[in-house]
């Protein structure tokens, strides 16, 4: 029978099987599955997270998943909630209901057949799921054109972000240093935000994991003033977050990338591809280029705005406080979670 009138509920989150929630270093998901479990606990509800760690490689979530069952087993709950495909088409095989969030780039860039598979595991897991979460609008409509039968509820609701984790340190700010954060992988654009900034004196940090050192170098010599310190602390990149002047993003494979949230959060103007425009839309946050840009077409974007940047700090400052005011009014995590209990509601479970 459908959830109604409970004083709570009782959530299980599945995790990912690559890295520990929350993860020590690099690992998206993770984070965003440790602050949510935080969130949910916060308001009320009962919550525990299941996980192992099986490494980063592309067998850990198969290996994770393989034991759902034993880990399941004589577990209470009332929702079982999955991020990642293979789990959630697992869930499915055990004839679990589940609702599933799906965060793949794999809806929007699929050059190898990795990626084509990794797109049907997760229209597979969309079809076979109780409910599913799109977490931008963009990501709704390839669903809705990609899934059929599309699963008994399809909802947009984003991920949420702990804003007072993030701060700006407005009087280190000089308008000559942008950020980028992110993997330095080809499917990032990182090479484009170096040419578009190369004579502008202004200063690029990339802080991101490198597991590709021709494509870090390739980015290096497209600018002249590059910067790449590989994977950071937390410390050091709320340290980079509070003391640049603004983000750079020009990466075309993003679903709702989390850095661009933290960098608001922290105030920062926000210039990038067609990646960020739901996050943009309806702010004087930033720029986001159309999705017909080309690469000279989005080098020049991110550069003519740079430029609008680097002499205004009136205009930084102004921009990078609507950022926040818009983190605080749409991506606080209460928020967030009302709108997930409202769908958790509507699944039905096995009772109490």
């Amino acid at each position: 029978m459908p959830w109604t009138g409970w004083p709570g509920v009782r959530v299980v989150l599945v995790g990912t099987g690559a890295y520990p929630i929350p993860p020590t270093g690099y690992g998206a998901i993770e984070r965003i599955l440790a602050e949510y479990a935080g969130a949910l606990q916060k308001a009320g509800q009962e919550v525990r997270v299941i996980n192992e760690v099986h490494g980063p490689g592309s067998t850990a979530e198969y290996r994770f998943a393989s034991h759902l069952r034993g880990l399941l087993k004589g577990e209470p709950f009332d929702i079982v909630h999955a991020s990642t495909p293979v789990v959630g088409n697992r869930l499915a095989r055990l004839g679990l209901p589940f609702v599933y969030t799906s965060h793949s780039r794999h809806w929007f860039w699929r050059t190898s057949w990795r990626h084509r598979w990794g797109f049907w595991l997760e229209r597979r897991a969309v079809r076979r799921s109780a409910a599913t979460i799109a977490v931008t609008p963009e990501l709704e409509t390839r669903m809705r054109e990609w899934v059929a039968p599309l699963p008994p509820i399809l909802r947009v609701i984003p991920y949420g972000i702990d804003a007072d984790r993030w701060s700006a340190a407005w009087e280190r700010r000089t308008g000559r240093t942008a950020l980028g954060v992110g993997l330095v992988l080809p499917l990032k654009g990182w090479e484009v935000a170096a040419r578009a900034l190369r004579g502008t004196g202004v200063r690029l940090c990339i802080a991101g994991p490198m597991p590709d050192p021709e494509y870090a170098a390739r980015v290096r010599s497209a600018g002249d003033a590059v910067e790449l310190p590989g994977e950071v602390t937390e410390d050091r990149l709320r340290d980079l977050y509070a003391s640049s002047d603004f983000l750079v993003h020009p990466s075309q494979g993003e679903v709702l990338p989390r850095s661009v949230l933290e960098a608001m959060a922290s105030g920062l103007p926000v210039i990038g591809s067609s990646a960020v425009a739901s996050i943009l839309a309806g702010t004087s946050a930033g720029w986001a280029a159309p999705a017909t840009a080309e690469v000279n077409e989005l080098t020049a974007f991110v550069r003519q705005h740079a430029l609008e940047l680097v002499e205004n700090s009136g205009l930084r400052r102004q921009m990078g406080e609507a950022a926040q005011t818009e983190i605080r009014s749409t991506y606080a995590w209460d928020r967030i979670v009302a709108r997930h209990l409202e769908l958790y509601r509507q699944i039905p479970t096995r009772g109490r």
